[in-house]
């Protein structure tokens, strides 16, 4: 509170939090002027009735405080059943009549904190008093020395303490998390193994913070080795908690065991909830843990004879920067990672190293130094903000060296110069492979030119298959779409090698030739790792034997992703044929027959409709795609007997047996075709 009054300019500010003791209904807490004076006039205000109390604050504090600047009275509610909290806040008069944005926000947030923390009071009380399974020292004691069955209560309390549908238990080995105990699982074998650094818990045993999962689905946390068997249990929302070795104050102890509680609907888990399940894991702690964790870093690589001369090289010819990040590591017989303006490594498999050598600053600020790829030479403090790339040195050496001093300038001269030169040759080939794009479906140019443009480019234009990724609509077109589109790529060239071709508003196309060699659910979730995590379908399954068979598949393929973003299908990863009827309409191969099938059998209604500007094509075409002349008669603003009129007066203009299930099927084929190729509008009663 006090650092609350200095932060936003206020004259004070007070809390009224309910009280646990019955004979004592509030507790009263004041920061800012006239402490002690104020305590006593806000206890003297108190009322058992928390509307009668507030009733009387707001009536008090605007009369009888003529000092004070008028007050802002917030009512603290969280759970409909739990005690209110009143916090009161009297903002400087300097401030203005109204609040600045930046005050709002700050105020918005401290309400929000102080409900967290009275519903975690309020659930505190009731999941860890002294009768509680969890204060129950037998059971704390059997789980730590492994006793399956008090591993199973302890999961059970926390599927109620976290309201989650499903809870497992990971323990921690030396470079592993082995997951075998649950409740809740719909397979009883579930279980599966996660290296260190990698996945969820993975994750937490190398860096020992909890992660929270909005929708595990369409996270950057997903890890292919594992993936399949959690998306097999139907798990969207996911907390991840350590369990140190060492008592509750070491924070920076190894992590012995991974709790995890989650739920099969995307729910997040509260704030509140996430407090109440770390408090529940500390009750374990200290927990022996199976075998420490080595260091990430062992140096030992080799000197290089003449490094000037390798610089030099570098500058005017390097086009990848790998080749100066290994350059520079033979040198400082370390590591280098060079990152973008996001934090992000240029090559992606240094992400794990790099995240590890982050967290190790906070412990061993000398082992890493930090360069800015916008200020050479210049090295960073310990909390960086630069907003451009960065570099980050684990040397074994001292720098810079006594024979090169320049060379934390170089160094950055280097970087920026392979790092423009990597970027203008991506830019140019993502161009060139859109633009050849384009010209295929929209016959811009001949195909014999365009067949001639994809060999010349390594297409596989004669035969293969079709992936189309589809993003949210302003995913890729960020102001820092270029390096997403680099990062994408490499993802796609690493797993599939073969081109990512960037297409109109966040679509991606990929062709491949011959055998596969990562199934689609691996790609994706390399993609959510490294590009962010959001929504994004893959829809695969489309062969072709020629380029004009390229063409008719692709156009089919981009249409049917387009109508799973649109439609914002559940499942991420498609084949061609998982989109049933659609499959078949959205097919430029069919459109012609389809809609000439739809007209001949439509044709007796919409000559009628022609001769009597009546709707019976529209009605009838209504009723079969929405099932019932009730929907009908909703959907077009008429009464229901309307619609029966003209389905009667439409059917016997068809001349169709409807109880036919031949002809019923053909008069639903047609009316849906007819929908897809042609307008279906609202017609006036």
């Amino acid at each position: 509170m006090e650092q609350l009054i200095t932060g936003i300019s206020a004259v004070g500010t007070a809390l009224i939090w309910p009280c646990r003791n019955r004979t004592v209904p509030w507790k009263v807490y004041y920061a800012g002027i006239k402490r002690a004076a104020m305590q006593r006039w806000l206890s003297t205000r108190l009322d058992p009735s928390v509307d009668t109390m507030v009733g009387v604050l707001q009536h008090d504090l605007t009369h009888s405080l003529a000092e004070m600047p008028p007050p802002l009275l917030m009512r603290l509610s969280t759970l409909p059943s739990s005690p209110c909290g009143v916090w009161i806040l009297w903002i400087a008069p300097k401030t203005g009549p109204s609040l600045p944005g930046a005050v709002r926000e700050c105020i918005e947030r401290v309400l929000r904190t102080l409900e967290t923390v009275l519903e975690v009071e309020e659930r505190e009380a009731h999941f860890f008093t002294s009768s509680s399974p969890l204060y129950d020292r037998d059971l704390i004691e059997a789980l730590v020395h492994g006793d399956p069955r008090a591993l199973s209560t302890f999961l059970s309390l926390t599927r109620v303490v976290a309201a989650a549908d499903f809870a497992f238990w990971g323990s921690a080995y030396q470079d592993v998390v082995e997951v075998t105990s649950h409740l809740g699982a719909k397979d009883g074998g579930f279980g599966f193994a996660l290296p260190r650094g990698r996945g969820v818990g993975g994750r937490v045993i190398a860096y020992g913070e909890p992660i929270a999962l909005p929708d595990y689905r369409n996270s950057p946390y997903r890890d292919s080795s594992v993936s399949d068997i959690v998306d097999s249990e139907e798990i969207r929302a996911g907390l991840a908690v350590p369990v140190r070795a060492t008592p509750v104050l070491e924070q920076q102890g190894p992590v012995a065991a991974v709790l995890y509680a989650t739920r099969r609907t995307a729910t997040p888990f509260s704030l509140a909830e996430r407090l109440l399940v770390q408090r529940q894991a500390r009750l374990l702690e200290p927990l022996s843990p199976k075998m420490r964790s080595p260091s990430f870093f062992s140096p030992g690589v080799q000197h290089l004879p003449d490094h000037k001369a390798g610089w030099h090289d570098l500058v005017l010819h390097a086009n990848r920067i790998e080749v100066v990040e290994a350059w520079a590591s033979q040198l400082i017989k370390g590591v280098v990672i060079v990152t973008d303006s996001e934090q992000r490594p240029y090559v992606l498999t240094h992400s794990e190293q790099l995240e590890q050598i982050c967290k190790s600053r906070s412990s061993q600020p000398d082992a890493v130094q930090v360069l800015s790829l916008a200020a050479p030479g210049v090295r960073l403090p310990g909390q960086v903000t630069a907003t451009a790339g960065l570099v980050y040195l684990c040397p074994s050496i001292a720098l810079p060296p006594a024979q090169w001093p320049d060379f934390f300038a170089d160094l950055i001269v280097a970087c920026n110069a392979v790092l423009a030169r990597m970027e203008r040759a991506h830019d140019h080939w993502d161009r060139q492979r859109e633009r050849w794009l384009r010209a295929l479906l929209k016959e811009e140019k001949s195909l014999p030119f365009v067949e001639q443009e994809g060999h010349r480019m390594g297409l596989p234009v004669e035969h293969g298959q079709i992936w189309v990724s589809a993003w949210f609509p302003g995913t890729m077109q960020a102001t820092t779409s270029v390096r997403k589109r680099m990062i994408a790529e490499h993802v796609v060239l690493d797993h599939l090698k073969s081109p990512l071709i960037f297409f109109d508003d966040d679509m991606a196309v990929i062709l491949l030739e011959g055998r596969v060699p990562q199934n689609p659910s691996k790609v994706r979730d390399a993609l959510l790792t490294h590009c962010g995590a959001h929504p994004l379908w893959i829809v695969q399954g489309g062969h072709y034997h020629s380029l004009h068979d390229l063409k008719t598949t692709l156009t089919h393929t981009l249409s049917l992703a387009r109508k799973a973003r649109r439609d914002n299908y559940g499942e991420y990863l498609l084949d061609v044929s998982a989109f049933g009827l659609d499959s078949l309409l959205e097919n430029p191969r069919l459109a012609k027959d389809l809609d000439t099938f739809a007209l001949r059998l439509l044709t007796p209604l919409l000559e009628y409709d022609a001769a009597n500007s009546s709707h019976l094509t529209n009605t009838f075409v209504l009723a079969q795609t929405l099932g019932s002349a009730q929907a009908v008669a909703e959907q077009l603003g008429v009464h229901v007997n309307t619609i029966r009129y003209r389905l009667r007066r439409a059917e016997d203009l068809l001349g169709t047996d409807q109880t036919s299930p031949k002809e019923h099927a053909a008069m639903v084929l047609a009316a849906f075709t007819w929908q897809r190729f042609h307008r279906t509008e609202q017609a006036p009663s």
